[in-house]
């Protein structure tokens, strides 16, 4: 599984940085762009959803089980997130002032969102997993969920998401870094909704 993810996000961002160059040869490119980011996104989904039907368990143990491996999955979209903006900026094939900043951000939510998941894993593995942890996951969840919605929604509402059809100068090709944002913003949402619905608040 480790050797498929890492050609997968490899493959993903190299494709990605090639469209994002391309940009200047027509606007198709910048569709494929956003193509591909949005193909990333489900892939992300579709396998965490594959990878949580498998997990087995059942109680507080299978629902610490289901939260680690959702964890995980969204620390792969952090991460996913962080290496494709500082691939695409970094090597200076667009150009954005604003990016570090991003990158940064995207990169320590990476490392928490791994943490998180290998704390609930170790935790399903117990016989009476920490409630308080769970919790803890569950509003990790609904705060996410929120962020998301209204992050889609802000990049919709201030023209964000058409900024590809406009010719953008440096330093402000921000178009290809909207593309991460949306579609790692909807695969966050998706498996967040998909953790807050999965897992089931228990009772003491």
């Amino acid at each position: 599984m480790m050797i498929f993810w890492t050609l997968t996000i490899a493959i993903s961002i190299g494709l990605l940085v090639v469209t994002a160059a391309a940009r200047g040869s027509g606007v198709e490119m910048a569709y494929a762009h956003m193509a591909l980011s949005a193909v990333m996104g489900l892939v992300f989904c579709l396998m965490a959803s594959r990878e949580v039907r498998s997990v087995g368990g059942s109680g507080r143990n299978r629902d610490a089980a289901v939260s680690g491996v959702l964890s995980q999955y969204m620390g792969m979209v952090w991460a996913w997130g962080a290496l494709a903006l500082a691939v695409t900026y970094g090597t200076g094939v667009v150009s954005w002032k604003e990016w570090p900043g991003f990158f940064v951000a995207f990169a320590a939510l990476a490392a928490v969102s791994f943490f998180i998941s290998q704390r609930l894993l170790a935790a399903s593995e117990q016989a009476t997993p920490d409630d308080r942890l769970l919790k803890f996951s569950r509003y990790l969840g609904m705060g996410l969920l929120a962020g998301t919605i209204i992050t889609m929604l802000g990049l919709i509402i201030d023209g964000k998401m058409v900024r590809f059809l406009e010719t953008q100068k440096a330093p402000w090709q921000d178009w290809a870094a909207n593309n991460y944002f949306f579609f790692g913003a909807a695969a966050l949402a998706i498996l967040s909704a998909y953790g807050l619905f999965a897992v089931k608040p228990q009772k003491s």
